[in-house]
């Protein structure tokens, strides 16, 4: 019996775990997420809380995961994370029974789950949850050095969250991620290939071809308003570095003072493309290469560089690596939970 509660306890665990690092390591879309689920449940007066809410709601829902992979303080565990279940589950429901035009964003953008399948999710981690803690009165203690792995841990998931604030998701799920041929650079246009649609004037007359032929250089900004003097300086003297390499795209969502000659988009597909405001996007024939956030750009040789490869053996240098080291933390994160 010690042995089916372990294990109930683990597949509930790594599940919640998984959904809320997964959001944890794209923190602007879950603030996206939860700015739906404010409009959903009529308080958007709340709107400027998404951000914040949906990263403490992820590091929360990461916890709850580890704590019950570990089995520490099992009864508090048991109280929170049935409060937490019963709370997702009743709000499932009612998005099943609504139907709104929205993605439950459980697992962030890397798992898209119909509302049937988001409360049927559910269900079944509370059924396992039952599986675990029922009947309270036989929940035990733990090993004192479970205590040490949580602890290890909830710090290297706080490092984790940090290094998200201030980066890109190093695993990208987006429409646009490395890889993906805009729609106006494929010959035979799909519906399912992302488009910009990138206004050159007031009119709003589309310029996209611009970025199907030849390399290009995408520097976007959701929130142009927020770009500093000396953000904008540092773009500026970014964009002159590649003279000879590639031509740079300013592309805002609205007007920036310190960069006045831009182009414009729509602030959530600006928001898809690059999750860094000011971040910067690297294009060839129309694909998607690499992304850098607007703290870390790259220096000309390495944009040179990179032109100067096949796309596909590009975008694979540039991108496995990070992929490597995220999938790397979480070997190590889920060997402290299960080992030590």
């Amino acid at each position: 019996m010690k042995g089916v509660r372990r294990i109930c306890s683990w597949i509930a665990g790594t599940v919640l775990f998984l959904a809320g690092f997964l959001k944890l390591m794209d923190p602007v879309g879950a603030g996206l997420v939860v700015g739906e689920y404010y409009k959903f449940l009529h308080i958007s007066f709340l709107a400027p809380t998404a951000a914040f809410a949906g990263v403490a709601l992820a590091f929360f829902e990461t916890l709850v995961g580890a704590a019950m992979i570990t089995g520490i303080r099992q009864r508090l565990t048991a109280a929170v994370s049935g409060v937490m279940l019963g709370f997702f589950t009743v709000l499932t429901f009612i998005m099943w029974r609504v139907n709104p035009d929205m993605d439950c964003g459980c697992f962030g953008e890397a798992v898209h789950l119909s509302h049937m399948q988001s409360l049927l999710k559910n269900l079944v981690l509370c059924a396992l949850w039952a599986g675990a803690f029922l009947p309270f009165r036989s929940l035990e203690s733990p090993d004192r050095i479970k205590s040490v792995s949580f602890s290890i841990t909830v710090l290297s998931v706080l490092a984790f969250t940090v290094y998200s604030l201030v980066s890109i998701p190093a695993m990208d799920f987006t429409p646009f991620k490395p890889g993906v041929t805009l729609m106006q650079a494929r010959q035979d246009p799909d519906a399912e290939a992302p488009l910009l649609s990138i206004c050159c004037d007031e009119d709003g007359e589309y310029c996209d071809w611009m970025l199907a032929k030849g390399p290009a250089v995408v520097v976007s900004a959701y929130d142009p308003d927020r770009i500093g003097a000396s953000r904008a300086a540092a773009l500026r003297e970014f964009a002159g570095s590649l003279d000879g390499i590639a031509p740079t795209f300013f592309v805002f969502s609205g007007e920036c003072p310190e960069l006045p000659d831009s182009y414009s988009a729509d602030r959530r597909t600006l928001l898809t493309l690059n999750r860094s405001n000011g971040g910067v996007t690297l294009l060839s024939d129309g694909v998607v290469i690499a992304k850098w956030p607007s703290r870390s750009l790259p220096d000309r040789d390495h944009v040179a560089e990179l032109l100067g490869q096949d796309p596909a053996e590009a975008m694979m240098k540039e991108n496995t690596p990070k992929r490597l080291r995220l999938q790397g933390f979480l070997l190590y994160v889920f060997a402290v939970l299960l080992l030590l």
